[in-house]
């Protein structure tokens, strides 16, 4: 994991709190891609795995996905997407965001087939302002990183939620008090999950 990058100044056990105002929470939402056809018989590889388009009933859970996140007020800054057909065809799905809110869409090939290691690296290259994010993936990666975070704080009502595994269009909502480049795993707590 690489080192957190200094505080800026301030108190540095709590370098988002200045002149007496709480730091703001900041949420995000890891997501694996809805329902996909399996690639067509005979045709293996990345290539034909990449292509696999979203089944009728995942562009459907998708759907119901965003309207959970409008419902909870989501208002994404950046969210950051594999390149894969299903994921990408996972957030068209969606719909907006609350508010009809625009954010910045980073197509990130290193999301594909991504270990957890590498998902929770990219929260180092997530810009100061961004305070809400949404990453879109695939397991295992995303499970394991998941039952990592939720492993250290996890309410109490979602632990059957967990056991569940992280199939086909679930959310898993996390919040920290500090930037997403400079929080480590004990500021990253799991709020809520959602498991299609």
């Amino acid at each position: 994991m690489k080192p957190l990058p200094p505080a800026k100044g301030g108190n540095p056990l709590m370098p988002d709190i200045q002149a007496g105002h709480p730091a703001p929470v900041r949420e995000m939402v890891l997501m694996r891609h809805a329902q996909a056809a399996p690639a067509p018989f005979g045709e293996m590889g990345m290539q034909a795995d990449l292509a696999r388009p979203l089944t009728a009933h995942g562009r459907q859970t998708a759907a119901s996905c965003g309207a959970l996140l409008r419902a909870r007020h989501f208002t994404p800054d950046l969210v950051m997407v594999s390149p894969a057909v299903r994921t990408r065809q996972t957030l068209t799905a969606i719909g907006s965001f609350y508010g009809d809110r625009q954010p910045d869409i980073r197509y990130v090939n290193a999301l594909y087939d991504a270990a957890p290691q590498t998902i929770r690296d990219l929260l180092y290259e997530v810009p100061d302002k961004a305070s809400n994010i949404m990453i879109l993936a695939h397991n295992p990666g995303l499970q394991a990183l998941v039952a990592h975070w939720a492993a250290r704080h996890c309410p109490p009502g979602l632990e059957n939620a967990l056991h569940q595994g992280f199939p086909p269009a679930s959310m898993a909502c996390f919040t920290a008090m500090r930037a997403w480049n400079q929080a480590d795993d004990g500021d990253i707590r799991l709020t809520d999950l959602s498991c299609q």
